[in-house]
């Protein structure tokens, strides 16, 4: 990856314009609210030299420290921190003062919970964590709230999408900034359809109709029953082998479910969605067969080596596969794909409707930027994360670890539009969903992923599988579980 060790003056004024006509384009087109003023500007200027100045009265150095981690593509979590420093730099350089940010970074490969612990017990926490875990992070102390801060800075968070506000919230506050997302499609091979007598027309028109809820999930297994009659495939459909949100969730969500109570926070089963999707997964492995009844428990390489081959019509995906079909040798003869192949064979869309009347979803999981509740300086902790998360940050991020944009404005940015598919995955951010922010999330996703297994292998009925899931849920979660009808 292109490391910077430095941010030009030129394009240090660049974002820092870009920045507050982001905001500007984003209150007017999305928000319809009026855009800042010239004054404005100046006053968020001020405001942010006046913040930081104040932290160091006599001048020098701030040094603010990163922590994130991922794999190699996910750098950018504490690259952009440190991008981020020489747009502030540059912002106080122009106010003509002596204070300069410094930031040490640190990323991780694993263990990196552990070394986060060890670091608050002894008083030597980083100003920024990058990571999920947010319910832990707050109960635990480790993590500030961020609504004054937000408040305060509003006219430089105009274009987060609305939506991954939901994804920082928790028990009344905002934890976190968004700092990456994704979508989960379904893929489908543009190659079988076409062998079943689609048209390239037709074939293009799938995602759309989807979107408009005219193709449902109970067309696409009709499809799928028609390829697997024909020896065209030896499975319609697959899907993640763990739980992951993805399609469960989301065929909960989509049959009216809801995980968690927004009063109470207390997570939440809707017995008719929950029996609605139990059957529809039952129906799908043991009644039609386009699901293979021990998807449960596969392994990751031969679901994607299945798919990546042809040998699976349909798969529950997630964005970052696409890039991943790129780099890890899936193919059993060309090895890594080209892009040029998958647009030519691989087609995605939202998770389609269940049934006609129900709408298209996706779901999200967002990795989010934290300011510590041992930072000595949480306030320009706070304004590096809020520049790390620009766009033209955001769309090297999004492009160089295969996520999506956490800006609305990130699509139109030049590095960002170049990538086809960035550009066009980008709609499903309107659409997205998002997991339960709960301490007891984990117990809830093991009993529902006992009864999927269930349904699937034929082992109980779709009521048998949902009252033992019931059980399941009340003697592990307690009265932090509401079971509605």
């Amino acid at each position: 990856m292109r490391m910077y060790k430095a941010v030009s003056k030129t394009m240090v004024a660049a974002i820092i314009v870009l920045i507050v006509a982001v905001a500007a384009i984003a209150a007017i087109v999305f928000l319809r609210q009026p855009a800042p003023t010239a004054a404005g500007q100046t006053t968020i200027t001020k405001t942010i030299t006046t913040t930081v100045t104040q932290a160091a009265p006599t001048g020098g150095v701030i040094k603010i420290r990163v922590w994130a981690s991922g794999s190699p593509v996910d750098v950018t979590r504490v690259d952009n921190v440190e991008r981020a420093a020489a747009i502030l730099n540059g912002i106080l350089a122009a106010a003509g003062t002596n204070v300069r940010i410094e930031v040490e970074k640190q990323f991780f490969r694993k263990d990196y919970m552990d070394k986060l612990t060890a670091a608050f017990a002894a008083k030597e926490a980083p100003d920024i964590i990058a990571m999920k875990n947010l319910p832990e992070l707050v109960e635990g102390g480790y993590v500030i709230a961020l609504d004054d801060y937000i408040n305060k800075y509003k006219i430089l968070l105009e274009d987060v999408y609305p939506a991954l506000w939901n994804s920082v919230k928790y028990k009344g506050k905002i934890w976190a900034l968004p700092q990456d997302t994704e979508a989960r499609p379904l893929y489908f091979r543009k190659d079988v359809l076409r062998k079943l007598g689609w048209s390239e027309e037709e074939i293009n028109a799938l995602p759309e109709k989807i979107k408009r809820g005219e193709i449902t999930l109970l067309d696409l297994i009709e499809v799928a029953k028609q390829a697997k009659q024909a020896g065209l495939v030896e499975w319609g459909f697959y899907h993640r082998p763990n739980f992951g949100g993805t399609p469960f969730l989301i065929l909960y969500y989509q049959y009216g479910g809801i995980a968690q109570d927004p009063e109470t926070g207390k997570l939440v089963l809707v017995k008719s969605a929950a029996l609605k999707t139990l059957q529809i997964l039952y129906r799908m492995a043991q009644v039609d067969k386009v699901l293979p009844p021990d998807m449960i428990g596969t392994e990751w390489r031969k679901i994607h080596s299945d798919f990546v081959n042809g040998r699976v019509l349909f798969w529950f995906g997630g964005t970052w596969h696409w890039a991943e079909w790129q780099k890890v040798p899936y193919h059993e003869e060309l090895g890594n794909l080209t892009e040029e192949y998958e647009w030519e064979n691989i087609g995605f869309a939202l998770v389609p409707a269940p049934e006609p009347g129900l709408k298209p979803l996706t779901l999200s999981s967002p990795y989010l930027y934290y300011v510590t509740s041992q930072s000595k300086y949480p306030e320009i902790a706070f304004l590096l994360i809020v520049f790390a998360t620009s766009p033209p940050l955001d769309a090297r991020h999004a492009i160089d670890s295969a996520h999506l944009p956490v800006r609305m404005t990130t699509v139109n940015e030049p590095y960002y539009a170049k990538s086809k598919f960035h550009k066009e995955v980008a709609y499903m951010l309107e659409y997205t969903s998002f997991e339960p922010l709960h301490l007891k999330y984990g117990a809830y996703k093991d009993a529902w992923i006992n009864a999927i297994a269930k349904v699937e292998r034929g082992e109980a009925t779709p009521e048998q599988a949902l009252d033992e899931m019931i059980q399941i849920l009340k003697a592990n979660i307690g009265d932090e579980i509401i079971i509605k009808d």
